[in-house]
């Protein structure tokens, strides 16, 4: 028979396992999703009146502050009659940086990067050009010459120390269960520090087919070393790669698609934990200003039984998810970015078996101060989790089926040190509440640490 601890040692693995992978993957995933996805063209609506801005600048073609003002509100929605108009500016007053750098702004979100660079380096030419303007410029110019290589890598670098009042998920010392069984100590909540790093890499290959096919490759990794609870030290790898295939070449709201394989691992306790490999699609589509990205994915797990988690391979099985990612912005300089996911686990042991609901926002606000051309980025982030087990624990409570949800905010901040040197700070505050008391928790956590963007 196993012990009380292991059986119970077991229990709180499983309340923090889950949550926990999604927990410390946070920085990885706000360093990821700070970049506000390009907008695309939409067909302007001529069956309605006239926009007054679009009549006034018919009347008055030289007015230079009716047209800028009409050129800002088309660029919402209708690419070429921004650029059409952007460009009259130009003919009238050709010394304009500000003028210049729109223009490649918006023939960046057409893909059409060679005249984006072309706008973007005259605009550097030009003496009206302010610090901050400068540095927005010159950021996009590298990153349209590395669009225009056949071969693109991108990524970070991060590391840092983190502080979490409850590293493990675990619940209080008043949890008891209804099975009677006692319950480890060394899974209590207790605070800790910890180092932790992180990276990302990503490779696409441009296939110059003239339609924008491409192959696109990506690695990344996080560990977590603590400094005294050893037992949640934490270890992960991912891989994913494969082929897209853009549906409607040549349409600025060009529809692509892409399948891909999947292979991860990861340790807990500095220990062989789990893997897993798969596959999954994706669509990538805009709708206006609207970045979507649905996607499916199924992956088969294995993980592996430790002196921590001698149950662990109970938890073995496949992974399928449904979601979908989208972004775009709200006014200038400042965007939303959202994920939906459902998730369904068929493990070998049936309790251990979950559907899961997940759904997180972002809102990145990009803001310099006067005289600095750096960019600041500040991301309020909110978020839940919902876990509905698939039968009750005998070990936990044998007439109760675990509900567990979790709601989670916080906020991020990226401060610009030194050209793609960052300072990465992230603030977050977690509460579980369930049926089962062994599954609720809190967890308040402060990391940060310098980030090397590329």
């Amino acid at each position: 028979m196993k012990s009380d601890g292991v059986v119970l040692q077991f229990c709180a693995r499983r309340t923090f396992s889950w949550l926990r992978f999604a927990g410390v993957l946070a920085p990885i995933a706000l360093l990821g999703l700070w970049t506000t996805a390009a907008s695309a063209q939409t067909s302007p609506d001529f069956a309605g009146n006239l926009n007054p801005l679009f009549q006034a600048n018919l009347a008055r073609p030289s007015d230079f502050n009716n047209t800028l003002q009409y050129a800002a509100s088309a660029s919402a929605n209708d690419i070429e009659s921004a650029i059409g108009t952007y460009e009259q500016l130009l003919f009238y007053n050709p010394t304009l940086s500000r003028v210049r750098f729109e223009l490649g702004v918006l023939y960046y979100r057409l893909g059409s990067y060679e005249m984006a660079r072309g706008y973007f380096k005259s605009a550097l030419e030009q003496q009206d050009i302010a610090p901050d303007l400068r540095q927005r410029t010159e950021d996009l110019l590298s990153d349209v010459d590395k669009q225009l290589q056949v071969d693109r890598f991108s990524g970070f670098v991060s590391t840092g120390l983190a502080y979490q009042s409850n590293p493990g998920g675990g619940p209080g010392l008043q949890a008891a269960l209804a099975s009677g069984r006692g319950f480890d100590s060394r899974f209590f909540a207790k605070s800790d520090e910890n180092w932790f790093g992180a990276f990302a890499l990503n490779y696409v290959r441009d296939f110059e087919n003239q339609r924008g096919d491409t192959f696109e490759a990506g690695v990344q990794g996080y560990d977590a070393q603590q400094f005294n609870l050893r037992q949640f030290d934490i270890g992960m790898l991912e891989f994913r790669a494969g082929p897209r295939f853009v549906l409607t070449p040549g349409s600025a709201n060009a529809v692509s698609i892409k399948p891909y394989v999947i292979a991860t691992g990861s340790l807990l306790a500095d220990t062989a934990y789990s893997a897993g490999a798969g596959g999954g699609l994706t669509l990538h589509a805009n709708v206006g200003n609207v970045s979507l990205d649905p996607y499916a994915e199924i992956v088969q797990q294995s993980f592996r039984n430790s002196s921590f988690y001698p149950l662990a391979s109970n938890m073995s099985g496949t992974l399928s998810t449904i979601g979908l990612q989208a972004s775009g912005p709200i006014v200038s300089g400042l965007g939303w970015q959202t994920r939906g996911a459902f998730a369904h686990s068929s493990a070998t042991f049936s309790p251990d078996s979950y559907d899961a609901y997940v759904a997180d926002l972002w809102l990145p606000w990009n803001f310099s101060f006067p005289g600095d051309g750096r960019t600041w980025t500040l991301t309020p982030i909110v978020g839940f989790s919902n876990w509905q087990y698939n039968a009750p624990d005998p070990a936990i409570d044998p007439n109760t089926t675990p509900r567990t949800t979790e709601w989670r905010a916080g906020v991020g901040l990226d401060v610009p040190i030194w050209s793609k040197v960052y300072m990465s700070m992230l603030v977050q505050y977690r509460a579980d509440a369930s049926n089962i008391a062994a599954f609720a928790m809190h967890d308040f956590s402060v990391s940060g640490g310098p980030t090397f963007k590329f």
